[in-house]
Parts: structure tokens; C-alpha cells; sequence
């Protein structure tokens, strides 16, 4: 059963295998060459004391054309792989037996209905594992520059590419695939609900449900410039909310004059007549802003809720289990289209 196995879906794991070496190609130096160019700026700009910071590296290195295509292609690379997973292995797996009617074939040659689902599922299964996994490798080694640079992996797009989901992705939507092709039979149909089911479950995850996983982290400031940002990790924290709050606990939009306390109005008010009718930002006495003085008098200020960066590879094994859990829902689900069902 194995060696027919083999035989009947040879083709898509060679295909496969094709793309990936492909991956590899463009992968592997890029990402060595980022990585030097990025060490290179890095000892560049140390020994320059006229950036002795180095703060400017983000927003000089990987920004041509050509860079910002190749990050696009990895990203494509690392999101489309589950995708294609499903697509192209998982849906037609079960409906094109059906549809040919292969699955009747082997089932009179003394091999019973659970033993031929069980050895599909599981080579398909493992199959989408490991091809998962190497993608996952590759791309996760080639986004060190990329993480160490911006320090964003909290990015939905980075997050997606990277760590163990994209393998827990892969493993899904090929099961995801199973199940629709043998609950309506047309591989057609089992494809294009698979990548409507994928948008959704990203979208979903990304939007709804990953934020709350753990419960943000909340901090709040005066009203001031860069205030709240002190209050916030740079090491890549995933600021979820920004708010300015009233005394009442209301949010409040600070360049929303109608919705100042009158007082503020009256600083803006003298602030704009006196420059000609133009806003501008009137310093105190003690050289601070009378506008921030005067909200913070009148109890208004700064809030943020974001999730720090040690929680991501808490975040990233939360993802991957709910993942893996719906994983055996659709096993679960193509056993009894299959031997129940269909019996």
C-alpha cells in the first residue's frame, strides 16, 4: 500500500520538492548577503562618530526595489506554502479518487477502507510536516537580518512566516483539504472552499484572536511628546492600542478642539490669533507645553496596551496547538465521511 502510495502521488511530492529547491536558491544567499551588508553598515557606522548610534541602519539597508522584492518573495514563500499545501496535496487527495472512482478499485483488492485512508492521510500528513518544517527553517534563518533590524517579529506577516506555526499551518490545511474532498467529493469545489477557509482563518487569527492569547500588557503618561513611547520596550513589543483618555476614563481625541476643556480651547484659541490664525504649540514658563500642562491638569492622558517580546514564542506554541487541535477535527471528520458516510 505504501509502494502504490508512492506511485499515485509522486508527481506532487517531485513538483514540491522542485519549489522548495527553488527557495532554497533564492533564499540562501540573500540571506547571506543581507546579513554581511548589514554587519558591514553595522561596523561602518560605529566607527563613524557622526552616527554613533546607528539608529539610521532601518531605514537605509534593504529598501531598493530589488530588496523590497525579495522580501515580498519570502513573505510569499512562508505565507503561500500552507496554502498550497491544501491546495495542491491535501483537496484533490480524496475527491480525485472519488471522481475517478480509484477508491472503489482498491477497496476489492483485499484492502480495507480504513487501512487505504489511513496510509493517504498519514503520507500526506507527514509529507506536509517536513515540508513545512524545511520552509519554515529557511525562512526563519533568512529573516535574522530582517528581525534584527526592525525588531518586529510581532508583525502578523513575520509571525505567520516564522517559528513552529507555519509548520502547524501546513499540517492543517492539508488535513483542512482532506476533509472537504471527501465530504463534497469534487476537487474543484474542495479547492476553492480550502483558499476561502485559508483567508478567513489567517484573517481571523491575525485580527481576532491572536491579540488575546495573553492579556496585554497595559502602561499609561502624561500628555507629552514621546511620552507613552518611553513607557513601551522597543525589542520588538506588539503595541496593540494607543488611546487618550478623559478624568472619566472616555477616550478623547486630543486635536479635536470642540472636545477640550475650556480652558485648553482658550490656550488655542490666544495660540492661533497671536500667529495669525496658524495652531501652534505655546510653551510655559518652565518651558514645557501649556497645551500638555493644561490636559494634564484636567486629568486627560496617554494609554497603551501591547504584548512584550518574551511572550512570542509563547504566543507562537498557543498558535501552533490551536492549530494542531483543529488538525485532528478534520481527521477526525474525513475517518467518518469516509467509513461512515460513505460505508
Amino acid at each position: 500500500m505504501n509502494w502504490f502510495t508512492w506511485r499515485l502521488h509522486r508527481k506532487q511530492f517531485m513538483i514540491f520538492g522542485v519549489l522548495l529547491a527553488l527557495s532554497a536558491a533564492l533564499l540562501i544567499p540573500t540571506g547571506i548577503h543581507f546579513w554581511h551588508a548589514y554587519q558591514s553598515a553595522l561596523q561602518t557606522c560605529v566607527q563613524n562618530p557622526a552616527t554613533p548610534s546607528c539608529s539610521d541602519l532601518p531605514g537605509s539597508l534593504m529598501q531598493s526595489q530589488v530588496d523590497v522584492l525579495i522580501r515580498t518573495t519570502v513573505f510569499a514563500i512562508g505565507l503561500g506554502t500552507p496554502l498550497l499545501l491544501g491546495l495542491f496535496l491535501g483537496s484533490p487527495l480524496i475527491a480525485k479518487e472519488y471522481e475517478e472512482g480509484t477508491n472503489k478499485l482498491v477497496w476489492t483488492q483485499s484492502v480495507s477502507r480504513r487501512k487505504w485512508l489511513t496510509t493517504q492521510l498519514a503520507w500526506a500528513l507527514m509529507f506536509a510536516a517536513l515540508y513545512g518544517l524545511a520552509v519554515t527553517l529557511l525562512t526563519t534563518w533568512w529573516s535574522h537580518t530582517t528581525n534584527t533590524l526592525y525588531l518586529n517579529r510581532f508583525h502578523t506577516g513575520l509571525f505567520m512566516e516564522q517559528g513552529i506555526v507555519p509548520v502547524a499551518y501546513s499540517v492543517f490545511f492539508t488535513s483542512l483539504g482532506f476533509a472537504l474532498s471527501a465530504c463534497f467529493r469534487k476537487t474543484l469545489l474542495a479547492l476553492g472552499i480550502t483558499f476561502a477557509l485559508f483567508v478567513v482563518f489567517q484573517t481571523t487569527f491575525s485580527q481576532v484572536i491572536r491579540p488575546r492569547y495573553m492579556a496585554p500588557i497595559a502602561v499609561t503618561a502624561p500628555m507629552g511628546p514621546g511620552a507613552i513611547d518611553e513607557k513601551i520596550p522597543k525589542d520588538a513589543a506588539w503595541v496593540l492600542t494607543r488611546n487618550i483618555i478623559d478624568k472619566n476614563g472616555k477616550s478623547f481625541d486630543s486635536f479635536d478642539v470642540q472636545n477640550m476643556p475650556p480652558e485648553c480651547q482658550q490656550i488655542i484659541q490666544n495660540a492661533q490669533t497671536s500667529d495669525g490664525g496658524h495652531a501652534v504649540r505655546v510653551k510655559s514658563a518652565g518651558g514645557r507645553d501649556s497645551l500638555d500642562d493644561c490636559l494634564n491638569q484636567a486629568g486627560i492622558h496617554q494609554t497603551a496596551t501591547y504584548q512584550p517580546s518574551y511572550r512570542y514564542w509563547d504566543f507562537q506554541r498557543i498558535e501552533a496547538g490551536i492549530y494542531l487541535g483543529m488538525t485532528l477535527l478534520a481527521v477526525g471528520a474525513t475517518y467518518w465521511f469516509v467509513l461512515k458516510r460513505d460505508a
